[in-house]
């Protein structure tokens, strides 16, 4: 496993990808461990982890893709101002923001930025926290959450985990529910920044 560390400085890439996402995994290894055999079978490119909990990444260390993971909230990484809470790249010419809550929170470091904000320069914006997989658009990128994978959740929906097929101008987004496979949402996006909307 090699743990990403995009930034503003990423180099850019244009080559098409398949990205695997997960987000709130709290500490659910034997859903990690599923998840990415899934995401080997479907030979992933690389591995977003959205947050909680930071730590859950060394489930994923024998992998052989790439991991780029943000911690959540309530993670002791997200005091750590070396750790960022946010990050952004550049894959297969689209600009994303990885971040774990949508909004800003009182625990963000100096410079995290308003993701509210920082959506306004991206394509689109990756993020978890709410445990419920969404896909939208707005500030004139698409937000995409792919939901938890923590055992027990009182917020009505089942495990589950994205992927992200960028092959630009063709974009594709699956949630899925990880333990029936069942497609909880499958979306075609087409980009451009309209900062209006």
């Amino acid at each position: 496993m090699a743990v990403g560390l995009f930034d503003n400085d990423a180099k850019k890439d244009t080559t098409p990808m398949l990205l695997g996402l997960i987000s709130d995994s709290h500490g659910d290894g034997a859903a990690i461990q599923a998840v990415a055999a899934i995401f080997r079978r479907e030979q992933v490119d690389k591995i977003f982890h959205l947050g909680d909990d930071y730590e859950d990444i060394l489930f994923l260390q024998d992998e052989p893709m790439e991991v780029v993971a943000v911690p959540g909230l309530y993670c002791p990484a997200y005091r750590d101002p070396a750790i960022p809470n946010r990050r952004r790249a550049e894959i297969a010419g689209l600009r994303l923001l990885l971040t774990h809550s949508p909004k800003c929170s009182p625990y963000d470091q100096p410079g995290d930025g308003d993701p509210q904000e920082l959506a306004r320069e991206v394509d689109m914006v990756l993020y978890g926290h709410t445990h419920i997989p969404k896909i939208h658009r707005h500030h004139g990128a698409w937000w995409i959450n792919p939901g938890h994978l923590k055992a027990s959740d009182n917020r009505g929906w089942p495990q589950s985990y994205g992927l992200l097929r960028l092959t630009p101008p063709a974009i594709g987004v699956q949630i899925l529910a990880l333990k029936t496979g069942e497609v909880l949402l499958d979306y075609t996006l087409t980009v451009g920044h309209d900062k209006n909307k």
